[in-house]
């Protein structure tokens, strides 16, 4: 749709948008840089609380951003595609760093 057309719908249309939009961004760009940090300073042998934190810490964010598209409707694979391949990058890395973080001593 044009800007003209969603303004004819509701004035308050692009707003949302445009905040839908900033939020989203500043969620990736600040949970990815939370990330980082865990793993540039956190990743250590034996360490089983940072296995654990990058473990249990994805579910919601993979789980919300996945669900969504399916409770909307929008399953578009292409459309769906980087999020998967996300998740499995990210399911890989878990299982390798898994010996190293979960060692005992």
């Amino acid at each position: 749709m044009t800007p003209e057309a969603l303004n004819e719908f509701n004035e308050r249309l692009i707003p949302v948008i445009a905040h839908d939009h900033a939020g989203f961004g500043s969620a990736l760009l600040s949970v990815g840089l939370l990330v980082l940090m865990l793993a540039l300073w956190g990743i250590r042998e034996g360490e089983r609380w940072v296995w654990w934190t990058f473990t249990i810490g994805a579910i919601p964010a993979f789980a919300a951003g996945i669900a969504t598209h399916y409770f909307i409707g929008y399953t578009n694979f292409i459309h769906l595609l980087p999020a998967y391949f996300a998740l499995i990058l990210y399911v890989v890395g878990i299982i390798c760093t898994s010996p190293f973080l979960l060692r005992k001593f």
